[in-house]
């Protein structure tokens, strides 16, 4: 259970602005297109059909360890297949090693240092494949980003202009060609550049914010709030980056007043998110005036991180992986790079690597304090438990007015079984609601399963109660509270047309399914009670109780054979000693005579 109020991932938008993909980058193929042209090769080489559409990591994935040249292509691939970066890369580099002339894999070589963020093993790759293949796409970002980072502006404006205009060049070249003629001090030659931009409808947020960037950046303050408003009034221009940005820019105008209702404005769309109290603090109370793009270097990190954006999905990840690392390696401040990088890797299970790119986000970030939550999270789900408790604990002491540490505090102990400190966590949770609405219907009820766990009844049911009060036909609460009251023998009406609800709602929902059942059987309704049982079985096929609940239904209605089958199938399956005694002396001697409850 995630906590009430959404954090990080895309909720932080990170895209300063998300443009929409032209239409020929949105077919089937285009990921291995991309991947494909970003390494330098054809999408009809042979290596085509070995691109991982979807790469899904692996929690236990080792890598093998395999030193000749075709041993480490074959680990390479696996690696790529289980979303492993690092080996991905040594395993490339070992092969490029051994045949240097092998274009395809000095491109892959290079995707995957730049990814794994090895930016001077991916300049040294950009060179060397950039000499063979001049218009090679990542080669010629590479090369350009060096260039510009020397100073030699002239070199980086050549490194990008043997690339083809289709494509993701399409929104990149006039951008990056934008802020290389800021770099060289030719305005009129910024807006020729941009002007590409300024006649295609899904580029036009993307054209007003870098326009506004410049601007800014040149000091011309009347074209820069022109491009700002224009940025705050289109899509996106509500994100987080756009707002920082525009408000530093009116702050150091002197409108402190017109970042104040900036502000207020956004506030009415984020609610009380913490990211929204940090910004507050940040241009408000201390009136941040600095720039976001304090030159045109890192004007093209903000040119490389709008592209990556828009290509982060989970088929071309490793695309806008190696984007936004080479849009960190222009703009290092740019903390927006490293979530989207942290969340990349979340995507892929890599929740270690995730953790290193948030460790990047300095305390004083108003992204900071949602990526600590992500941190603590993902340390649970590496499995270490008591350092997330520590981080958890660490944030709710920082922040005594937010509830959100508290709730993941409750929602990490409550996985751990250990359900008196999920309440107390809970508790501490609720007394740090400024109010209360629809949307805390899921603490009620987390708080209360944690309650019932605990053996505190009373309690339990007023929360599963105030739950359907604020979200009344809310399944997973319905289900919840109408099968403790079955287990019970309460209220066995309402009980039962509380399930029966749920299924309707969730139809396709084993457990609820399963407690459909378990009603009818409680009730006497044997036949009813098997149509429902046998159907949450085929949902949920390998959950004990619902098959042992299948064992007794059966039993009932004289089908004793399908009732031991599914006893003993309960059996194999419980991890619980007291279920499975109970299961085995079910085995052996059948059920006792019915009492209808």
């Amino acid at each position: 259970m995630g906590p009430i109020i959404p954090i990080c991932e895309r909720a932080l938008q990170y895209a300063s602005i998300r443009p929409m993909m032209p239409a020929a980058m949105r077919r089937c193929g285009m990921a291995t297109f991309l991947i494909l042209a970003a390494a330098g090769c054809s999408a009809t080489d042979s290596d085509a059909q070995d691109v991982p559409e979807k790469p899904a990591v692996k929690a236990d994935w080792q890598k093998p360890d395999l030193d000749d040249r075709y041993g480490a292509y074959l680990a390479a691939q696996s690696a790529r297949a289980h979303g492993d970066i690092t080996s991905s890369a040594d395993n490339y580099l070992k092969v490029h090693q051994a045949d240097p002339t092998d274009t395809n894999i000095m491109g892959l070589a290079l995707l995957y240092t730049a990814a794994d963020g090895r930016m001077d093993l991916a300049r040294d790759l950009a060179n060397q494949l950039s000499a063979v293949k001049p218009g090679n796409m990542l080669a010629g970002y590479v090369k350009m980003v060096a260039a510009a980072q020397a100073g030699d502006w002239g070199a980086a404006k050549a490194a990008i202009a043997n690339l083809d205009d289709n494509g993701i060049n399409s929104l990149f070249l006039p951008l990056a060609n934008g802020w290389i003629a800021l770099g060289q001090g030719d305005l009129p030659a910024v807006e020729r550049a941009l002007e590409p931009l300024s006649d295609n409808q899904a580029f036009l947020p993307v054209y007003n914010f870098h326009s506004a960037l410049i601007y800014d950046r040149a000091g011309l303050d009347r074209k820069a709030e022109q491009a700002y408003e224009k940025t705050l009034a289109g899509g996106g221009g509500r994100s987080i980056h756009a707002v920082q940005a525009a408000g530093r820019f009116f702050n150091r105008i002197g409108k402190p007043e017109r970042t104040a209702q900036l502000m207020l404005d956004y506030a009415q769309t984020s609610g009380d998110s913490p990211i929204s109290e940090a910004l507050r603090k940040r241009l408000l109370v201390d009136a941040d005036a600095k720039p976001v793009v304090v030159d045109a270097v890192h004007g093209l990190g903000e040119a490389l991180f709008s592209v990556s954006t828009s290509l982060s999905n989970a088929q071309i990840w490793e695309l806008s992986l190696a984007l936004t690392q080479l849009s960190l390696q222009a703009s290092p401040d740019l903390d927006l790079a490293l979530v989207l990088i942290g969340d990349l890797f979340e995507e892929q299970n890599n929740f270690e690597r995730a953790n290193q790119a948030y460790a990047g986000i300095g305390k004083d970030s108003p992204l900071s304090y949602s990526v600590r939550l992500r941190v603590a999270k993902n340390l649970e789900r590496i499995e270490e438990p008591n350092q997330a408790v520590l981080a958890l604990k660490a944030l709710a002491n920082e922040f005594p007015d937010r509830p959100e540490p508290a709730i993941e505090l409750g929602n990490l102990y409550r996985a751990l079984e250990d359900y008196g400190n999920a309440v107390t966590a809970y508790d501490e949770a609720f007394s740090r609601l400024k109010e209360e609405s629809d949307r805390h219907w899921v603490l009620y009820y987390t708080r209360g399963v944690s309650l019932e766990r605990s053996k505190q009844w009373s309690r339990a049911e007023k929360d599963f109660l105030k739950a359907l009060e604020l979200r009344p036909d809310q399944p997973v609460v319905l289900n919840y509270l109408g099968y403790s009251w079955l287990d019970r023998g309460e209220h066995m009406d309402r009980a039962q047309k509380m399930i029966e609800k749920a299924v309707e709602a969730r139809p396709n929902d084993g457990y609820i399914v399963d407690s459909l059942g378990w009603a009818y059987y409680l009730r006497g309704m044997f036949a009813a009670a098997v149509e429902q049982l046998e159907q949450a079985v085929v949902l949920v096929s390998d959950d004990p109780t619902i098959n042992d609940h299948l064992g007794d239904a059966y039993w009932r209605v004289g089908r004793r054979l399908e009732a031991h089958y599914q006893w003993q199938r309960a059996l194999d399956l419980s991890t619980d000693d007291g279920q499975a005694e109970a299961i085995r002396k079910k085995i052996e001697d059948g059920l006792p005579p019915f009492h209808s409850q």
